[in-house]
């Protein structure tokens, strides 16, 4: 057992302290907590300790909000105060690019999502006997850990856990394990349950009862990469600048309508008067709708099903005329400068993983203004530092905290080019 003073919080959350001139990483700490913890492994160079007990508090600490809050791995930083809090997101930010040699750039004020506004979760099933265990994973750890309520969630999510876990009872055999991807749609609940076989027929009718029992719009099933209908009662829509979109099964929306609204607000008032602009990685038209709203836009896409949503939505709407999706493996091949250079603007919002070949790609092109989405402020960084090498200027970054309590910030950055390719 050790006893350490933590001294600022790490990139995943974790309090940090020194210990022999050695890093000691405990999660749920807050700066200036006194702590006794017991290490129990590496991380790098450090030591992991498991909290035994807060011997004196920080000022920066704060009272969880949620019972799950220490044994449920879904959240990190609940217990450090607003301020601090807010300013870590910022800091996650400015030491990403600090680390790729990018400064001179002060984030502007981070904008949250508020708790309850989460609208997509996926959760964990795994049955022991004659009971379902329903919720998320402990903190690194196959284990799980019930939940009952979750402050993270919007109120309709949270209502169908408890029914959602009875019917799973149903549904498994002993041992077996499930995953709900569950998202709130402005037409119902849209459930995808995710297992490694195919439903049998009494798996069929139980979740043919539970969507008409709770009014869910749909509920499919997926197996690898098959997904079949088992209740569609009505499509399951979100409006995107006022067309309406019918999502594919499960398909990746922003988390709230909250940080949706300020990604789009972010990119919208950045992108200055264009005949023409390419929405890359566009998901479901989240951007691609807005944009279309100044400009031609061609979205693309490498996900098949969300590109026929978009196309489709498209013509409904009257605006095929406005804009095009494609369906196209932007990290095997992306956009080319010929392509690229007819466009007066370019949006790009890549997975967690970044978009390194299409950054390099766009450091050839002659486009004058790109706009960066990105969730992970690392490998927005490592693109942006090739956007600079390529003759790009950072003008300005604004980091958005959509996943509350979490690690995970998000952002939306803008470059204009500012010297020859």
């Amino acid at each position: 057992m050790i006893e350490v003073t933590v001294e600022r919080i790490g990139a995943r959350g974790d309090g940090v302290a020194e210990l022999d001139g050695r890093p000691v990483f405990v999660p749920l700490t807050a700066p200036g907590d006194r702590v006794r913890a017991r290490p129990i492994g590496r991380r790098g160079d450090g030591i992991f300790a498991r909290l035994d007990s807060v011997l004196a508090p920080g000022a920066g600490r704060a009272t969880p909000p949620c019972p799950h809050y220490g044994a449920c791995g879904g959240c990190a930083l609940q217990h450090i105060a607003v301020t601090g809090y807010r300013r870590w997101k910022s800091r996650r930010v400015t030491e990403a690019l600090a680390r790729r040699g990018i400064s001179g750039i002060e984030p502007r004020p981070v904008r949250t999502t508020p708790p309850g506004s989460r609208r997509r979760a996926t959760v964990a099933a795994l049955r022991r006997g004659r009971r379902v265990i329903l919720g998320y994973h402990a903190r690194a750890s196959h284990d799980l850990v019930a939940i009952e309520v979750c402050p993270v969630l919007v109120p309709p999510i949270v209502a169908l856990l408890a029914p959602l876990g009875t019917a799973s009872l149903r549904i498994l055999e002993r041992g077996e394990r499930a995953t709900f991807v569950i998202t709130e749609t402005e037409t119902g609940i849209d459930l995808v349950v995710d297992m490694d076989r195919s439903p049998s027929l009494a798996a069929r009718e139980v979740l043919a009862a539970f969507a008409e029992d709770h009014d869910l719009a749909r509920v499919s099933w997926r197996r690898r990469d098959i997904t079949e209908p088992i209740a569609w009662r009505r499509p399951a829509l979100l409006n995107f600048a006022g067309v309406a979109v019918d999502l594919p099964p499960g398909a990746f929306i922003q988390a709230s309508a909250v940080g949706e609204a300020a990604i789009r607000d972010a990119v919208i008032d950045e992108i200055e008067i264009a005949d023409r602009i390419a929405d890359l990685y566009a998901g479901c038209g989240t951007l691609s709708f807005p944009l279309a709203q100044v400009a031609q836009v061609w979205a693309v896409e490498g996900d098949a099903a969300m590109v026929a949503a978009i196309n489709a939505a498209a013509r409904a709407a009257g605006f095929s005329h406005r804009i095009v999706a494609e369906c196209r493996d932007l990290a095997r091949r992306p956009l080319v400068p010929e392509e690229l250079d007819r466009f007066a603007a370019v949006v790009f919002d890549p997975p967690r993983a970044g978009a390194r070949k299409q950054a390099e790609a766009l450091a050839e092109s002659a486009v004058p203004r790109v706009v960066a989405v990105s969730c992970d402020p690392g490998t927005f960084a490592r693109d942006g530092r090739i956007l600079l090498d390529g003759g790009y200027r950072l003008e300005s970054v604004t980091p958005i905290d959509q996943f509350l309590w979490s690690a995970a910030v998000e952002l939306v950055a803008v470059f204009r080019r500012s010297g020859p390719r």
